[in-house]
């Protein structure tokens, strides 16, 4: 068969054709360059990241006919043996399949003897973490001393399944996943190579299905270049020939959930079930598509974390942009705890639209701090004794204003002036003459000076408020009105000329949060305002008891007393009654 997969037609020869993962090959040439490389080197990561590749150009490296060298000819015999896979002196073993006990004795029999033509005989062992325990411990020797020809390089996916023994004896090289700006760019450059266009969008939707596996995506555009015809691939028919969801729908549910569109997200969820897409893989796109608004709303649209393109980066940030962390965050955790409900589910299409339409119903204003707010307030009109009012803003600012007195109000509650009387007479005056103008006149200024005490002229300079405790309180009513409501119950008195203790009795664990948090701020105000330090003290629960068992003990006092042998003795005798108990 002459073709070639693209996943082995351009697989990488040298350290610098690899993809994604510089930070291991930068560090494998400067060792190999320095002449500083470990006879055991382990590479772990995830699947299709590069790890038996970069095993392969190691091993070329090192026995190139112009090495060790970092750069390796890819021409000499020993070079286009390893390429091949058939290099007598270089061994590649699946440990999956030679696990056992007795072939790692064979093999540590056989590291004994020269390499034939290569200068190191090296064996790479693919999958090592699948070898038995017993076969670990026959390799522990030979690995910690090999000979100086020879060199162990292994390969895993799942490095915590290899004993400890073997790691401590071994150079370590984590290989992460590649990123998808990564991933995209080697697509694009190898449909170029292969004379094929295909959209930019597209290439994008193939590396993240990888989800960091440059093979897989090769794998996928292999699917795609397979099925294209004429040289031009267009993006529906990468979608219909991989089964791979459209970024948009995501796009076009989150819109429908912000906008409280029912109607809409049903017909979305309708649309998607019937081109064939597996609702249950929608809706962990739909969890992870959430989770890249919530990585966005928070860390910004330059983030890394979000592993999308700079365009869906900038679509979900615009969208975003009016909306709060607390809002996406409902969202994605409403999300995930009803995950379990859609994975087994019998009628999958059913569960996953009563959870988007639960989703409708997440009110986007309802935030802890609105919340608090409100409880503060309601706290305070409780304590006071003041009307209940529905305030208008959420604010911790809002003030509810007491209406002061009209001045037909102040005349009706004014006593009426008294009536002069002359001497020697009993009874009132004429109303006539000089006097009983005076008189007039006098009770006129005494109702205008009582009216400008009730209504002060709101022009002259406030009265200063004394450095009292109710001043205090007074003070912090407004900026701090649950403080307010929890300091007006308390006792204060003053220790000492700069300190002031408040008592308090037992609170719940809520307010002792809030009263920890602002105690700080209390104190600094009441060294502004009064001068002193201000102490707070909580009294215990076993210090403070609760009336109703207070009650309680007093009326069993009662008929303890009443049923003593001597109040009923006396009863008897006297053939009388208890009349006050």
């Amino acid at each position: 068969m002459s073709y070639q997969v693209l996943a082995l037609k351009y697989r990488p020869r040298t350290f610098d054709e690899v993809v994604g993962q510089g930070h291991v090959t930068t560090t494998l040439t400067n060792a190999i360059a320095s002449d500083r490389v470990a006879h055991a080197i382990l590479f772990t990561g995830p699947r299709g990241t590069g790890k038996t590749t970069i095993a392969r150009i190691l091993a070329k490296a090192m026995n190139c006919t112009t090495g060790p060298t970092p750069t390796p000819c890819n021409a000499c015999k020993i070079c286009t043996a390893i390429t091949q896979g058939h290099c007598a002196d270089v061994f590649e073993i699946d440990g999956a399949s030679n696990n056992s006990v007795d072939q790692i004795r064979d093999l540590r029999e056989n590291v004994t003897y020269m390499p034939s033509s290569a200068t190191y005989k090296i064996y790479i062992i693919d999958e090592v973490h699948m070898l038995s325990t017993a076969a670990f411990n026959a390799l522990l020797k030979t690995l910690e001393e090999p000979p100086d020809h020879v060199m162990f390089i292994f390969a895993t996916t799942e490095v915590h399944k290899i004993p400890a023994t073997i790691l401590s004896r071994c150079q370590r090289h984590d290989l992460g996943r590649i990123s998808l700006s990564s991933i995209s760019d080697h697509l694009q450059d190898l449909c170029t190579r292969e004379e094929f266009q295909v959209e930019q969008q597209s290439l994008d939707l193939i590396a993240r299905e990888a989800d960091g596996s440059i093979r897989d995506a090769l794998s996928l555009l292999d699917r795609v270049l397979s099925a294209g015809t004429a040289g031009k691939i267009a993006h529906q028919s990468v979608l219909d020939g991989l089964g791979i969801l459209d970024r948009q729908l995501l796009h076009d549910i989150s819109g429908a959930i912000f906008e409280r569109n029912g109607a809409r997200l049903i017909d979305i969820i309708e649309q998607v079930n019937s081109s064939g897409i597996d609702l249950k893989k929608y809706y962990s796109d739909l969890i992870l598509h959430f989770r890249n608004l919530n990585v966005i709303k928070i860390c910004g649209q330059d983030s890394r974390v979000a592993n999308i393109t700079d365009t869906e980066k900038e679509q979900i940030f615009q969208t975003v942009s009016g909306l709060s962390p607390g809002f996406i965050h409902a969202i994605l955790q409403t999300l995930l705890d009803q995950e379990s409900l859609v994975k087994y589910s019998s009628h999958t299409k059913t569960a996953v639209e009563m959870v988007l339409l639960k989703l409708v119903h997440i009110n986007p204003g309802a935030q802890i701090d609105d919340i608090i707010s409100r409880l503060d307030l309601l706290v305070r009109h409780i304590d006071s004794g003041l009307p209940d009012a529905t305030p208008q803003d959420s604010s911790d600012n809002y003030t509810p204003v007491q209406a002061l007195p009209s001045d037909d109000t102040v005349r009706e509650e004014m006593p009426a002036p008294p009536v002069p009387k002359t001497v020697g007479s009993q009874g009132p005056a004429p109303a006539m003459g000089l006097d009983q103008d005076r008189n007039n006149d006098q009770d006129k200024d005494r109702c205008q000076d009582r009216n400008q005490e009730l209504h002060p002229n709101r022009d002259s300079e406030p009265a200063r408020e004394k450095p009292t405790w109710q001043g205090f309180l007074n003070r912090i009513e407004q900026s701090l009105p649950f403080m307010f409501a929890l300091l007006s119950k308390g006792k204060a008195k003053e220790i000492s000329p700069q300190e002031i203790l408040v008592e308090l009795n037992a609170c719940s664990s809520f307010d002792e949060q809030r009263l920890d948090s602002k105690q700080q701020e209390l104190q600094t105000m009441c060294r502004e305002f009064l001068g002193k330090e201000l102490n707070i003290q909580v009294l215990s629960q076993k210090n403070t008891i609760p009336q109703t068992n207070k009650k309680k003990k007093e009326r069993q006092a009662r008929q303890t007393a009443l049923n003593h042998p001597l109040v009923l003795e006396a009863k008897k005798i006297f053939d009388g009654e208890i009349i006050n108990q």
